[in-house]
């Protein structure tokens, strides 16, 4: 199986354009794609999590939170990085 790399993206309204290849022509292919994103996006979810902890701290210690508390946190923060 020979395999190609083409950089390209996908449109707002998810056109993806690739070049002509027309030894590909009525062939079957198999499309994978790989958000180049993606690790960026991990980081900054990361960070924000990270300062809603810090701004959490300034105004009450983590000590005095409940474990009711720190769950609504670890829940709010679930819910963003995975909706």
């Amino acid at each position: 199986m020979n395999t190609y790399q083409i950089d390209t993206s996908i449109s707002e309204k998810g056109i993806i354009k690739l070049p002509e290849m027309p030894y590909l022509f009525n062939k079957k292919v198999k499309l994978i794609i790989i958000s180049q994103e993606e690790k960026s996006t991990d980081i900054e979810q990361k960070k924000q999590a990270m300062d809603k902890i810090l701004k959490m701290q300034e105004t009450m210690s983590i000590k005095q939170c409940t474990d009711e508390e720190l769950d609504d946190i670890r829940y709010e923060y679930l819910k963003e990085k995975y909706l």
